[in-house]
């Protein structure tokens, strides 16, 4: 299918992958001929089989069009640039709605035609001061979030150690003796929180570390060397600030997911610590209790 020639959508249309029924999708809306929306239902996201849930790479081969063609997307609060069709999030399982909403939605923006373009051939020798810096301001504050990125995956990595070392923690054996059932309760409970946030840790990691590395932002980074910094002029320069822009706004989401679930194990390890800490505290003072009834008990005989 030309995506181009498609006409704009007057209602959902069924999407399907084998002959199954997987979402909908709307060609077009009004005012945007280069978008395509998807419309995922809920039941989609509650299969036990991850085979049978969706990847955005799914719905755009079920909607016949190609991952280069992706210039962005949009689900919940997250945005993500196509990269040429090689950023790894298409591959990625789309996350489930909000719990209010029987939907998802995914908004993919689409390249224009080449035709459409203008400016793509030609190189503007003229270039005002202010488009040129408005491009180093892009390009620094995108290097300022990533190094916010860097540093945060240096702290994780820290965090995710000493998570590990207080999940694998075990009492000794005087502890193990004198401990408070309901001590000991509380901070299995405590340490049962790092099951389910090490992998959300661990994804983190993986992403910042991959950041820096995708081609897409090589090439910015090339283009920023060569032409940005000693404003020397090229073709396509609006197209190129929408790439900055949409790379500046996946660092930015990055960053503040990287944030939240920083700020959630370093709460889940503090957790654990306050728990075994009170542990240990009432079982020292029931033993020392303990010895001190013996001694009393000693005195009478």
């Amino acid at each position: 299918m030309n995506f181009s020639e498609q006409a704009p959508s007057s209602e959902w249309a069924d999407l399907k992958r084998e002959g199954e029924e997987i979402a909908e999708a709307w060609f077009k809306p009004e005012g945007e001929p280069f978008t395509l929306v998807f419309r995922v239902p809920r039941d989609r996201f509650e299969v036990d089989d991850l085979s049978q849930q969706l990847t955005l790479e799914d719905l755009l081969k079920a909607a016949d069009v190609s991952n280069e063609e992706v210039e962005s997307w949009d689900h919940l609060d997250e945005s993500h640039p196509g990269l040429d069709g090689t950023n790894p999030e298409l591959q990625r399982l789309l996350p489930s709605p909000p719990a209010d909403a029987t939907h998802l939605t995914v908004a993919v923006h689409l390249k224009p035609p080449a035709h459409t373009a203008a400016g793509d051939d030609a190189v503007e020798q003229d270039v005002p001061p202010e488009r040129w810096q408005a491009l180093e301001v892009l390009w620094k504050a995108i290097l300022g979030i990533e190094a916010g990125i860097d540093s945060l995956r240096h702290s994780m990595e820290s965090l995710r150690n000493e998570m590990e070392a207080e999940f694998r923690r075990s009492l000794a054996a005087d502890e193990k003796v004198h401990a408070l059932q309901a001590d000991v309760a509380q901070w299995n409970k405590a340490k049962s929180r790092v099951h389910y946030a090490l992998p959300r840790v661990r994804e983190f990691i993986h992403r910042a570390t991959w950041a820096q590395t995708v081609p897409e932002r090589k090439r910015l980074e090339e283009l920023f060397r060569t032409h940005i910094e000693p404003r020397v002029p090229f073709p396509g320069m609006d197209q190129e600030r929408e790439k900055l822009e949409h790379l500046q706004k996946d660092r930015q989401v990055l960053a503040a997911q990287g944030a939240t679930v920083y700020q959630e194990c370093r709460g889940i390890t503090s957790e654990i610590q306050r728990a075994v800490s009170t542990l240990q505290r009432n079982a020292a003072d029931r033993a020392r209790n303990k010895r001190s009834a013996g001694r009393e008990k000693g005195k009478y005989y």
